[in-house]
């Protein structure tokens, strides 16, 4: 891997508990009419519109227990591919001969796929059942995938990852949705929890399996990271087909292919993903171009502006907003829209720089690096679930939102304090600091998993839940993205200015053999650089975490007998005193 390559872009995505799930009583007759309006009732992912779900199917124990086991391995799949690639990467790279561009981007269309996709997910479940559109995510990710073992360069890798990217997004996305669904309301804590567990054993195998693929050379090589996906996947469909056979995920009755053609919104999904585009594709340049360069800034203006232009559309379109119109004039709402796009930016960013850290400056291999990423993988996953259950005997206890303040005011506190002491990690640091340090940013991390979410849903009208659900995940996965773009500009940039002069041209440098450089003095010192580079980008994550801190203080109580109270009188007073301001839409966007 040469000087100017980003450690794996990668994506990470975070479950979304199911018992955050609400319930609205049908406000609507049910042979109401085709309408614009009345549309906006369409789901688009566990949460509903303003009509009430169909009563959970009744289904054994037995069956439920299979259910979720078939969910649990499905979800694995996409969970656990994130952290694979993000470790084989180096090695692929340097069979392919890649350039900077070409390995960022073996990531970003993941990432830009699944983000581009998945508002459509939803939609289109309600036309032809959730199963069906699981299955077929389930035969796309694995197209995807045995087209990425088979890759004979690197520009069939990355479209065999946008390809993958395409089926993981609606895996994740159906997976949380169906379980929601086959479980009564009461028993959906209980059981979301097998989800949960799934999120923390993907954390754990991902850079372990990564790392094994990575040292594996002959027939048993990288290449298999990818294809050992399809047999696992077709466990799932198995155990999927024989849980769900006869159990009623369909179609909905109050949506149309004429309704959703008329309804949802391809303009502002396409303004979404052509400004965020330019901005990923911008940053991705600054690291060899320069962030003066007119081709980065053209880029990356262009790209603010397109946002600022969408974020306009969407306060003004008729049709199915990406964004409800309480996402730019409730301050709670845009509150935790920046406070997840900030804690989606940091936790990938340290996910992959971390692992970056181990092993370049610390020399160590794939396995052990993966065991050394454990402080702060297993500790982020293994947080969400004491947090959960806190905020769940406190929300009993208070009837209001407080506990989820509490959680997401601490674990920004925590994890800002942990990237903090991370920026004193160097080349010369003892293993007590390289442990304790990650695992303070990892529980912090993981504290955040579920509660914003939770408050985000409480902010929205009933209507307003499906496209705010959406809009909560089109942040989440940009936030991810342009977090690595930006940390990968970062760090190149540094890392070009802090090698040593005797080293020659900085394109001649492989990360994976710093500890072959002779003479040992430019060795260490070949070394330092990187480990400075990696320190700019905890001394980056550091003050966003803060200024998200801060702000989180700011955040409502919402009792949740007023689920939707503050979005509705939100509302009212922008329709009284017209549209929102450029700046709070274009600031919202990016």
């Amino acid at each position: 891997m040469k000087q100017n390559d980003c450690p794996a872009v990668a994506v990470v995505t975070e479950p979304v508990a199911a018992t955050a799930t609400p319930s609205f009583p049908d406000s609507r007759p049910q042979n109401a009419p085709f309408s614009p309006a009345s549309s906006k009732a369409s789901s688009t992912s566990t949460l509903v519109g303003d009509y009430e779900p169909a009563k959970p199917p009744s289904l054994s124990t037995f069956r439920l227990f299979l259910a979720h086991f078939g969910a649990a391995l499905t979800l694995f799949l996409a969970t656990t591919d994130a952290t694979i690639v993000s470790t084989i990467l180096p090695t692929i790279s340097s069979d392919f001969n890649a350039s900077q561009l070409e390995y960022t981007w073996v990531g970003v269309a993941y990432m830009l796929t699944q983000t581009a996709f998945q508002p459509l997910y939803g939609k289109i479940s309600d036309l032809i059942g959730r199963k069906t559109v699981l299955y077929s995510s389930m035969l796309v990710f694995v197209t995807g995938s045995i087209l990425c073992g088979g890759s004979q360069s690197m520009l069939w890798l990355i479209i065999a990852r946008a390809l993958a990217g395409i089926g993981g997004g609606g895996i994740v996305s159906l997976v949380w949705t169906i379980t929601s669904e086959i479980v009564e309301e009461r028993s959906r804590a209980q059981w979301s929890q097998a989800l949960s567990i799934t999120w923390s054993c993907s954390a754990i195998a991902g850079p372990l399996l990564g790392g094994v693929f990575s040292n594996s050379g002959g027939f048993f090589s990288w290449r298999w990271a990818f294809y050992l996906n399809l047999p696992v996947c077709v466990v799932a469909l198995v155990v999927l087909l024989l849980a769900l056979r006869g159990v009623d995920v369909g179609a909905s009755h109050h949506t149309s292919w004429r309704r959703f053609a008329h309804t949802f919104d391809f303009i502002g999904l396409l303004l979404f993903m052509c400004g965020s585009s330019c901005i990923i594709i911008g940053f991705s340049f600054s690291g060899t171009l320069g962030w003066v360069n007119p081709g980065t800034l053209i880029l990356i203006i262009s790209g603010l502006a397109v946002l600022i232009l969408g974020g306009c559309y969407e306060v003004r379109t008729k049709r199915d907003a990406l964004f409800p119109r309480t996402a730019f004039v409730d301050s709670t709402t845009i509150i935790i829209l920046v406070v997840n796009f900030l804690h989606n930016l940091c936790f990938n960013a340290g996910t992959f720089y971390l692992a970056l850290y181990f092993q370049s400056v610390e020399g160590l291999q794939p396995v052990v690096a993966g065991l050394h990423m454990l402080p702060y993988s297993l500790g982020s996953s293994i947080a969400s679930l004491p947090v959960a259950w806190y905020i769940s005997w406190w929300q009993k206890r208070k009837g209001d939102t407080s506990g989820q303040k509490l959680m997401i005011c601490s674990g920004l506190c925590l994890a800002a304090v942990g990237f903090g002491l991370m920026i004193t990690l160097n080349d010369a640091s003892s293993h007590i600091v390289q442990y304790i340090f990650p695992l303070l940013c990892g529980v912090g991390l993981g504290m955040l998993f579920h509660a914003p979410y939770q408050i985000f849903t409480k902010t929205l009208r009933p209507k307003e839940l499906a496209s705010g659900t959406s809009a909560f995940f089109l942040v989440r996965f940009t936030g991810a993205t342009v977090g690595l773009s930006v940390a990968g500009a970062v760090f190149n940039r540094r890392l070009s200015q802090s090698l040593p002069a005797a080293f020659g041209n900085p394109a001649n440098l492989d990360l994976d053999q710093l500890n072959s450089i002779i003479p040992l003095d430019l060795q260490r010192e070949v070394i330092h650089a990187v480990s400075t580079s990696i320190q700019t980008i905890w001394a980056i994550c550091c003050p966003c975490l803060g200024v998200a801190f801060m702000i989180s203080f700011f955040l409502k109580n919402l009792a949740f007998k007023e689920n939707s109270r503050l979005a509705t009188e939100a509302v009212e007073k922008s329709a009284d005193a017209g549209p929102p301001t450029l700046q709070v839409a274009g600031g919202l966007q990016v």
